[in-house]
């Protein structure tokens, strides 16, 4: 396709011109494409085949369920982009703990596959092992690459080399993601987003809050544990942040704005909705007792938790093998 020009008309057929619709997101994405280091990539690339052996593919729906707080199956993971894709797969690979092992994927992929690594992959390895989600905000841009940010959970200075994000964002912006510390000074990892300054004060108030309710159950534990065991729930508040707003955020501006994420996932629920009921009603056909489906909840919206032997938190809906209803 022949590349846009600032005032064409936006390929991705919005009507407006592109300079005030995708421009900005196109170039955050060619930033961060180019920025990416290539030796990281082929390790990435060797723990990303690793998790696609279809002997995943049940602990990937479920991590997809706890990821986007619903019941969205297979539909789900179907019908994201390739951005949220990534974000997901970032989390999944490296936080979430597959049922019946209390192990990572990247754990089983260090245990059965470290011996074929490299030196150097294998230190880069062990240094994303012990990365988790964060929200970072900018405090300052020290010189081109290198931007100063604060972790506004753990109240920690960092100085990071970001090539991507940090050319794109003021100071004041945040950044959700994982530091790797595979490099020095760390860096963030592929699926990183920018976020505006207002989204901050939401931000705390929701996790501060479910830090204290996963402290009531792991007396002692750190926000790094907290951060590492249930990550996720940051993704759960973008979503919650994301509908909360209403309408979509100036396609014009760098920022990450999950309201067509949201749309997506409601149209995957309704189709596993619509096949359920049919699956019912064949039941009834055949005089089997149907089953109730289970209720869908959108994406972000307000319920009790749940929690696994393993300490992880979970909506309600969302089922774990093992896990038991928290008290409010």
């Amino acid at each position: 396709m022949a590349k846009a020009g600032r005032n064409d008309p936006c390929p991705c057929g919005s009507g407006k011109k592109y300079k005030n619709c995708c421009l900005n997101k196109d170039r955050a994405r060619r930033v961060r494409d180019s920025a990416w280091r290539g030796e990281e990539q082929v390790t990435l690339q060797k723990l990303l085949a690793f998790v696609q052996r279809p002997a995943f593919n049940p602990q990937t729906v479920v991590a997809s369920n706890l990821f986007w707080n619903g019941n969205y199956g297979v539909e789900g993971l179907r019908t994201l982009d390739a951005d949220e894709m990534a974000r997901f797969l970032d989390w999944y690979m490296l936080d979430f703990c597959l049922e019946g092992h209390r192990k990572r994927p990247v754990d089983l992929f260090l245990e059965e596959m470290g011996s074929a690594l490299l030196s150097g992959e294998r230190e880069r390895v062990h240094a994303w092992r012990e990365s988790h989600l964060s929200l970072y905000r900018i405090l300052a841009h020290e010189q081109p690459g290198i931007i100063s940010v604060l972790d506004v959970f753990q109240e920690a200075p960092e100085k990071v080399d970001e090539h991507g994000l940090g050319r794109l964002a003021l100071t004041g912006d945040l950044i959700l993601g994982r530091l790797l510390r595979s490099s020095s000074p760390p860096h963030f990892s592929w699926a990183a987003i920018l976020l505006p300054a207002d989204m901050e004060a939401g931000f705390v108030s929701f996790v501060r809050h479910a830090y204290r309710l996963h402290q009531e159950t792991h007396p002692g534990a750190s926000w790094a544990d907290f951060l590492s065991d249930s990550g996720y729930l940051l993704n759960h508040n973008l979503l919650r942040l994301a509908l909360q707003a209403g309408k979509p955020r100036g396609t014009a501006a760098p920022y990450y704005d999950g309201a067509k994420t949201i749309q997506t996932l409601a149209e995957a629920e309704k189709r596993v909705r619509e096949q359920a009921a049919k699956e019912a009603r064949e039941r009834q056909r055949l005089h089997q007792t149907p089953s109730q489906p289970q209720a869908l909840r959108p994406p972000g919206e307000e319920e009790a938790l749940r929690q696994t032997r393993g300490g992880i938190l979970l909506p309600e809906h969302v089922k774990y093998r093992g896990s038991k209803e928290v008290k409010p």
